[in-house]
């Protein structure tokens, strides 16, 4: 048995140490797609955005030309941000209280229960029960993440269709 206390305690452990991992994820996505760059002592550093250069057909008072635009490559993938959204926890406990009164939890366990020979006879099969007195759900809502990259996004899209002829 467990206090319920300390169940809780792991459990919302558990939810920040993934939440700390999915903003890992993000600090990955931006060494992966932009470059840093030293701005000198003391000055923190500017990132800049990886980029590949791309042709498209322009055409022209000669006829049709093409036209180089630097594409971010941040600009050519789907971007999603990982986030948790929710979280549920869902248990057969088993629920007392100990010598010092507080609750205490176990993870139910499930017997089985003989259908006697009437239930042989009658072609029913042994039946199982569960030794969990209450059933707890826990539902955490985590918060949107911050609009920042997506604005970033966007600006180079903006940015890309400035150099895109027509």
């Amino acid at each position: 048995m467990i206090e319920f206390q300390s169940l809780m305690k792991a459990i919302h452990k558990g939810v920040k140490d993934a939440a700390k991992s999915v903003e890992g994820e993000t600090l990955d996505f931006v060494k992966r797609f932009f470059d840093e760059q030293d701005n000198g002592k003391g000055k923190a550093p500017s990132y800049s955005p990886k980029t590949c250069a791309m042709e498209f057909p322009s055409r022209t008072e000669h006829g049709i030309d093409t036209v180089s635009a630097e594409v971010p490559l941040l600009a050519l993938v789907p971007i999603s941000s990982p986030r948790i959204s929710e979280v549920k926890f869902i248990a057969e406990l088993e629920i007392s209280n100990n010598d010092q009164d507080q609750l205490m939890v176990a993870f139910a366990r499930s017997t089985a229960k003989a259908g006697g020979l009437r239930n042989k006879l009658m072609g029913q099969q042994d039946t199982t029960e569960s030794t969990a007195n209450a059933s707890l759900e826990i539902t955490l809502t985590g918060n949107e993440p911050p609009e920042g990259l997506q604005k970033l996004i966007e600006g180079y899209e903006r940015a890309l269709r400035a150099q895109i002829p027509g």
